[in-house]
């Protein structure tokens, strides 16, 4: 490498580029602490169970998914590895509900425990 071609100026294509990923970043953190507010606030209100659950439960998958999405660089990655990605975390989901399911105590003889 030459002393002339370490000193060049970068490409504004991808300063630019660089600067529109950089502003979703600050913007989607900006976002995710609005919807952890929102959380907060649904949990000291007056809801029933379900719908407190329910709610609270599509804003955190909501947020997992695009911080997996962005910050983990799954969105400019190659379809290939998203979906690789998601593979292995519904196989991890799935093995979590079996297993949930499996030591369920409603399935336990407990007359041995007491």
């Amino acid at each position: 490498m030459s002393h002339a071609a370490a000193h060049e100026a970068p490409d504004p294509a991808l300063l630019a580029e660089e600067a529109r990923r950089y502003h979703h970043f600050i913007t989607l953190a900006l976002w995710l602490a609005v919807v952890t507010g929102i959380e907060i606030v649904l949990i000291y209100l007056p809801l029933s169970a379900g719908i407190l659950l329910t709610t609270l439960s599509l804003l955190s998958a909501g947020k997992f998914f695009a911080v997996i999405l962005w910050f983990m660089h799954l969105i400019y990655d190659k379809r290939l590895l998203f979906w690789l990605f998601m593979s292995g975390l519904v196989l991890a989901f799935a093995t979590f509900a079996a297993m949930i399911l499996l030591f369920d105590s409603d399935r336990v003889d407990t007359k041995w425990f007491g």
